[in-house]
């Protein structure tokens, strides 16, 4: 929920005042016009008690052969369309001798996501393109706009991925040598997109670049790779011309980021659907002299991102549990205040990262078992959310145990706690209430 609210800068979009120059320079629908006094001033941080007029004349709307990317431009609005495609990445890098894939494993230094209108639903899609209406002559545009998106999104998700890795243990003593690079990548996500752009070695609708970052004191030859058979297949649109989302550049999907994906731990999964509204209070540091604060109700219908489930994997003889899944949305504003000045945080989201491991808990007098137990510190959560400023992702993790218990076919997860840092330090905590999940 704060996330949305003040501007960290180890998470937050790439900069609204930078441009990343495209293929087609000044003619690529002028991405980058000369700086103004107008964006110069267009970053602000912390709460704001309001936003002034912008003024100038209305926008159009913009042309079947009109994309726009970068958050600088006409301010023409376009329509945001889904893209489909794959994506294929790897991480290389040197540590005391050890690759990435010695130190970590195939499994996480090479990546692969799927990215269609089956795979997210339109208004959660990982890659997006911001056109004018639909006209086949324009296709391979509107590819080439999507795959502008996919390196933006790459560059978004190695930051996260990285500080997932060092949350979660991942990369073991060799911790924080890693922090500093996660922290570079955050800072310079312009040089990454450039980058990726510049090098690309393919023909649409094939992507294959890279991004070499070089040393970072004991970590030598950091390289981010895109491979084949990464490629782009094509856009599109709901049915219901009512679902179509507005837009006037493609950074409106930079809350979402690709998720690694995973098998179940136990041999038998259950997938559970939020059964009442789930209520969650946040408490974040004093800012301009008042200490910040939040509720939210995520909703148990299911919304436009998609619905809110949870779900686990046991084994039938044994101990082991695993909570595998945890989504949940809230599609109404979330106010946050410091008593003072508020603001209105949109599309919040809290969603499990990777895999949860925990334990069953067995009455040692009887052999019953009492419930499952996630310890403090196993399961790490992205929590994103979107206002006029951009977005912000966070990399939290529990900070309390979650206690889940069954009974007839419903799961009941007792109260926990969530608790993530921003760039300064400054801890922030997010406080679910007991939740009931149903199958």
């Amino acid at each position: 929920m704060a996330i949305a609210g003040c501007k960290d800068p180890y998470t937050e979009d790439p900069s609204t005042v930078e441009c990343n120059p495209l293929e087609g320079g000044e003619n690529e629908g002028g991405e980058c016009p000369p700086p103004t006094e107008a964006t110069a001033g267009d970053e602000t941080d912390g709460l704001e008690t309001g936003a002034g007029d912008t003024g100038g004349d209305s926008p159009n709307q913009m042309a079947s052969d009109q994309c726009q990317h970068n958050p600088s431009g006409s301010g023409d609005i376009g329509i945001q369309y889904q893209c489909a495609g794959e994506l294929h990445t790897s991480l290389d890098f040197s540590l005391e001798g050890k690759s990435c894939v010695d130190l970590l494993g195939a499994g996480w230094c090479e990546q692969s996501n799927y990215f269609h209108e089956n795979a997210q639903p339109y208004a959660a899609a990982e890659v997006i393109a911001c056109c004018g209406e639909f006209d086949y002559q324009n296709a391979d545009k509107y590819k080439r706009y999507c795959a502008y998106d996919v390196y933006q999104q790459v560059c978004i998700t190695l930051a996260e991925r990285l500080q997932a890795g060092v949350n979660d243990g991942s990369f073991g003593v060799f911790a924080k040598k890693v922090a500093p690079i996660q922290v570079w990548i955050a800072q310079n996500y312009s040089a990454c997109f450039d980058s990726l752009l510049a090098n690309n070695s393919a023909e649409l609708p094939q992507v294959v670049s890279h991004w070499t970052l070089g040393d970072f004191g004991d970590v030598h030859g950091v390289v981010l790779n895109i491979t084949a058979p990464t490629k782009i297949d094509g856009v599109s649109l709901p049915n219901d011309e009512s679902e179509w989302i507005s837009c006037t550049n493609a950074q409106g999907n930079n809350d979402q980021i690709f998720e690694d994906g995973h098998t179940p731990n136990g041999g038998v999964f259950v997938g559970v659907d939020l059964a009442v509204p789930l209520d969650a209070d946040l408490v974040g540091p004093s800012i301009l002299g008042g200490a910040v604060t939040a509720s939210a109700s995520f909703d148990a219908a299911c919304g436009p991102r998609g619905c809110p489930a949870a779900a686990f994997s046991y084994d039938a003889n044994g101990t082991e549990f695993t909570m595998e899944e945890f989504d949940v949305f809230d599609d109404d504003g979330v106010v946050i205040t410091n008593g003072f000045a508020s603001l209105v945080a949109e599309r919040v989201q809290v969603r499990l990262w990777g895999q949860a491991p925990g334990y069953e808990v067995i009455d040692p007098a009887t052999g019953r078992v009492l419930g499952y137990e996630v310890p403090a510190g196993a399961a790490h959560f992205v929590v994103a959310g979107v206002n006029a400023q951009g977005s912000n992702r966070f990399m939290a993790s529990n900070s309390t145990d979650i206690w889940i218990t069954k009974d007839h076919g419903s799961w009941g997860l007792d109260s926990f706690d969530v608790e993530f840092e921003d760039g300064s330090g400054n801890a922030w905590v997010i406080t679910f209430g007991d939740s009931r999940w149903d199958d």
